[in-house]
């Protein structure tokens, strides 16, 4: 019996493409139309097998879920993975990036404990769903058993939100923490599969399983000064500072050197982390 991933924020695959060349089971779950019909047609041949379940609907808290069994979507024309159920995503990507979302749709909604009940428990939990990430860690304590790892994105916008859930999951059990930089995943030497041939991760994709990676563990007190260290990085190059705001402007003399420093420099990017269960 194959071992079981949920890839909660499909997007196009990225990830699902290598838990499935990984020989896993996965259940993806993505609230855009376009998307999962695009999914649908790139992995036929896994749905057909039984090897993917893909589903359209919208990962939420349980307890909204039963107040709301749908939510409004709100997808985005230019980024298709800033879609959101979140209206302050919606707020934040128009005023920091000046891009504002299309407007929304109504969508199925689902929990974690929902997908538990119907699938079972995923030996791993991918969560990258634009503003509730923190939602669905929290509902790990409902669940009868926790994933044996799991890895979400971070985020910029609170320091404290990113400190609370690292130590929520340290209570249930999740002892050992990393921090990932997810933006230059295409630069990193390629995976290896279970056949021995090489895997290079796609921009977009949320890397190797936890379980496959060579970077290092570390305790909970490591990982809360990484993030400190990365928020205040965020400050001075992040999209609500001065630099981010020169890198945004039509004059060429003011946008040139932070663009060029994005392309050619290590700046704070788009972090996950991984958390393994003692």
């Amino acid at each position: 019996m194959r071992q079981l991933v949920f890839d909660l924020g499909f997007h196009r695959g990225e990830d699902t493409a290598y838990y499935l060349a990984m020989g896993y089971a996965v259940v993806a779950v993505d609230a855009s139309a376009a998307l999962v019909a695009e999914g649908r047609e790139r992995f036929a041949e896994a749905l057909a097998s039984g090897q993917l379940t893909l589903l359209q609907a919208a990962v939420v808290s349980d307890a909204q879920r039963c107040e709301q069994p749908q939510v409004a979507f709100y997808p985005h024309a230019e980024r298709s993975e800033w879609g959101t159920v979140d209206p302050r995503w919606v707020e934040r990507n128009s005023r920091l990036h000046g891009l504002p979302h299309a407007e929304p749709v109504w969508v199925e909604a689902v929990s974690l404990p929902q997908l538990v009940q119907r699938f079972g428990c995923p030996e791993h939990l991918k969560i990258d769903i634009e503003g509730l990430d923190s939602a669905v860690l929290a509902d790990l304590a409902l669940l009868p058993e926790q994933p044996r790892s799991v890895s979400w994105e971070t985020g910029k916008d609170s320091l404290g939100q990113v400190w609370r859930q690292h130590s929520q999951l340290a209570r249930l059990g999740y002892s050992r923490f990393r921090v990932m930089q997810q933006a230059r995943q295409p630069e990193r030497p390629p995976a290896r599969l279970p056949d021995g041939s090489p895997w290079q991760f796609p921009a977009g994709s949320s890397g190797p399983l936890p379980l496959h990676s060579r970077q290092s563990w570390h305790g909970l007190a490591w990982v809360k000064g990484q993030y400190l260290l990365l928020f205040g990085l965020y400050r001075l190059f992040g999209p609500g500072s001065a630099w981010g705001h020169a890198r945004r402007s039509s004059r060429h003399w003011l946008s040139w050197l932070p663009r060029w420093c994005d392309r050619h420099l290590a700046l704070p990017g788009w972090y996950d982390s991984h958390a393994w269960h003692r």
